[in-house]
């Protein structure tokens, strides 16, 4: 496998580029993985390529599992919620081919990495540790970036065809995939497009199925560059057309997700400066049930379900742009940037049995962000180098007026005319508030690293970084499950005079690398004041609406509200390689965190159990192969205030292999198998059971998958 080392064009010390090089030979002891540099020596962002790493699932949520400190909080096949040391959700600043993406729906079933599929996916890069203020807007828990297939240019005035064909199947649902990318180029212009289709039935484990876990995926993309000189420009559009999909963790299933992406994008790269201007549209439809995929609700005193039907329809619609330059001295670099992201939200709630039936979940909800950076890098001296940032971003945010009609048929008495009485006093409340805020931000980080004898670099990282409340958290103003995917089974009410959540973190840590072994560990610790956590709900009517939504089978009772706490994390992750011999390359990637509460004696929910992966890597002569065990240990951290389950530890064995038919390049077919015993496990970021199934209770925690055999093929011409 190849590793990439990025330098920037500043003048750097002869003896500072030796130990750059000397520490890419080792980074390409491990297959899959580009290790990127930055100018001062740390290593501070991880990367997979897709072409180079054995993947089964359909989403690329699972390629994080292999990078220190990242996880995935699994609500479905194609819902994966990114998780980078403990923090998930809006935390973590996930961009597509450099554009932000607002999730579709109020529980991320479309969260951003389902807009990156695998099969049509070029490599996933996460900022390790923290992320400089040029990452992104709001990177208060981590930064993640995405990348399709975009082509190359050719090397001559000659036009010329190429591509890529990917195949694959998985036996744990009957999956298939494929895909096909076909550019036209030549040195000034480049024509691409994609076209990708993918579907899986429901995914079994040892003991039965997940009920409903199917899945289908439809993308197409159409693309355009043009580069001369130091210019260039180029223009894309993808489709992405999502259909039944299952998400058993949630309280409804997909029926559609419809998005289209439009991203624009023009850089100049000179001598001295760089400039860039970023562009990005992005419009999602989205149809959710409860009744399509999963058994339809039971209603015994209203016929099967009639009044505990529910289909909802979600819209997002977001705007965004860049604007940043880098301007190169003598001793480092300057970067300046100006950024926004606007984005608009609705959900409308139905019943199919009632046709008057309504609630606004939530109406012309808005959040908008507008941002500049600056950011200096500079060489202290020929071993020290020191970056420094800081950003300031204007967050306003709105609501439009909310109602509801839970009394479509008119009753005068009973369930339904007083739920619609205790509704419209809800709404009545919310909307009375003040519901435009503005926060202003301001984002700060400072990085030392310091080249040392005997291959180590050293690293120290400090920062102070800002999150706005999502639009979930401030107006969702009636007991409801709608929280970004959260997904603990508690209905919510939003606070519209919620404070940004502000973080201070620190990072110690160090990069080593001599003969045959390279290591690269860090511990962090981080606080948060105004941490956004549920607590209980002490609004009596909020508390008595969510009570009579339990007694009638919806929802559960004692609802919590969204409040500013505070809280703590604090851990640890290493990344490991040893080169045994010319073939043979051992790895291991460790994640540790601890994530509480500090203004009470409780922990936070959801946070990855410590674990470790363990790897022997061979490279021959036209195949590779890897034997992998992947540990998690006993999790019984929980969140008393979320009545979050423990889960017990477990190993799973993962083999996979890929070669070159008749040696050639141009061809590699691969075969692995998951969880090679079909080990019974229970992930803990996997959810609970929230559909009739009789292979796993109601409210149970899911099943992890079970064994599951793969294969790939990928054809480049």
């Amino acid at each position: 496998m190849s590793a990439l080392i990025h330098h920037h064009k500043s003048i750097l010390s002869l003896s500072f580029c030796s130990a750059l090089a000397l520490q890419g030979a080792a980074y390409a002891q491990s297959p899959g993985i580009i290790e990127e540099m930055v100018i001062v020596g740390a290593r501070d962002t991880h990367t997979v390529r897709t072409d180079d790493t054995m993947v089964a699932p359909p989403d690329t949520g699972a390629l994080l599992k292999q990078m220190p400190g990242a996880n995935v909080n699994k609500n479905g096949e194609l819902t994966s919620v990114a998780q980078y040391r403990g923090m998930y959700g809006d935390r973590v600043n996930v961009s597509v081919n450099g554009a932000h993406i607002s999730s579709g729906g109020p529980n991320a079933m479309d969260a951003p990495l389902h807009y990156a599929p695998v099969a049509v996916l070029e490599s996933v890069s996460i900022n390790r540790g923290i992320a400089p203020v040029s990452a992104g807007q709001e990177t208060l828990g981590g930064n993640i970036e995405a990348e399709t297939y975009k082509g190359e240019f050719g090397n001559s005035q000659e036009f010329q065809w190429s591509g890529r064909v990917y195949a694959g199947v998985q036996s744990v649902n009957k999956g298939a995939v494929g895909s096909a990318f076909l550019s036209f180029s030549n040195r000034n212009h480049l024509l691409r497009g994609f076209v990708m289709k993918e579907a899986g039935n429901d995914s079994r484990f040892n003991g039965g199925k997940l009920l409903p876990s199917e899945y289908d995926r439809d993308r197409y993309d159409l693309g355009y560059s043009y580069r001369r000189g130091d210019h260039e420009f180029s223009l894309d559009v993808a489709r992405n057309d999502t259909g039944d999909s299952g998400t058993p963790a949630l309280p409804m299933d997909i029926k559609s997700v419809e998005s289209d992406l439009v991203t624009a994008k023009y850089s100049y790269d000179g001598i001295r400066w760089t400039v860039s201007a970023e562009y990005s549209l992005n419009n999602i439809g989205h149809w959710m049930s409860n009744y399509h995929l999963r058994t339809p609700p039971q209603d015994n005193a209203n016929g099967p379900g009639s009044n505990r039907y529910r289909s909802t329809y979600t819209a997002s619609d977001n705007t965004g742009f860049v604007l940043k330059a880098e301007r190169t001295v003598h001793n480092g670099y300057w970067r300046f940037g100006l950024d926004g992201h606007y984005s608009s939200h609705i959900a409308l709630i139905q019943n199919p049995n009632k046709r008057y039936f309504f609630v606004d979940n939530f109406k012309d909800a808005e959040k908008n962000i507008t941002g500049f950076y600056i950011e200096r890098n500079l060489m202290i001296s020929r071993r020290t180098g020191l970056d420094l940032g800081v950003r300031h971003n204007r967050v306003e945010m709105s609501s439009g007026a909310v109602d509801a009609n839970f009394n479509p048929d008119n009753l005068t008495s009973g369930g339904p005319a007083m739920m619609n009485s205790m509704a419209h006093q809800l709404a009545a409340q919310f909307n009375a508030l003040d519901r435009s805020q503005t926060d202003n931000n301001t984002d700060w980080f400072a990085r030392l690293s310091k080249d040392t004898d005997y291959g180590i670099i050293w690293y120290l990282g400090a920062a102070r970084k800002t999150r706005s409340p999502s639009y979930q958290e401030r107006y969702l103003w009636m007991p409801a499950e709608s929280t970004g995917g959260l997904a603990d089974g508690k209905t919510y009410i939003g606070n519209p005079d919620l404070k940004p959540e502000v973080a201070h973190e620190y990072e110690l840590g160090f990069d080593f690398s001599a003969g045959a072994l390279s290591l690269y560990p860090r511990v962090f610790f981080k606080d948060v004041d105004n941490f956004i956590h549920g607590v209980p709900a002490t609004d009596p009517l909020a508390i008595n609406f969510a009570q009579m939504m339990a007694n009638m089978g919806m929802g559960t009772p004692d609802p919590l509200q969204f409040a500013n706490v505070d809280a703590r994390y604090r851990g640890f992750d290493m990344d490991v390689n040893y080169q045994i011999s010319s073939r043979l390359t051992a790895r291991s990637v460790v994640s540790v965190v601890r994530a509480e509460r500090r203004d009470i004696q409780d922990d936070l929910y959801r946070i990855s159990p410590d674990n470790i992966i363990l790897a022997l890597d061979y490279r021959g002569n036209g195949w590779s192969g890897s034997l992998e065990t992947v540990s998690y240990a006993r999790q019984d951290r929980v969140s008393a205030t979320n009545l979050e389950q423990p889960t017990a530890g477990y190993t799973l064995v993962n083999l996979s292999t890929s070669f070159h038919p008749g040696n050639r390049r141009d061809l590699e077919i691969g075969l692995g198998v998951n969880n090679l015993f079909d080990r019974e496990h229970y992930d803990h970021l996997g959810g609970y059971n929230r559909a009739d199934n009789p292979d796993v209770p109601m409210r149970a925690r899911l099943p992890g998958l079970g064994r599951n055999v793969y294969g790939r093929l990928m054809w480049y011409f």
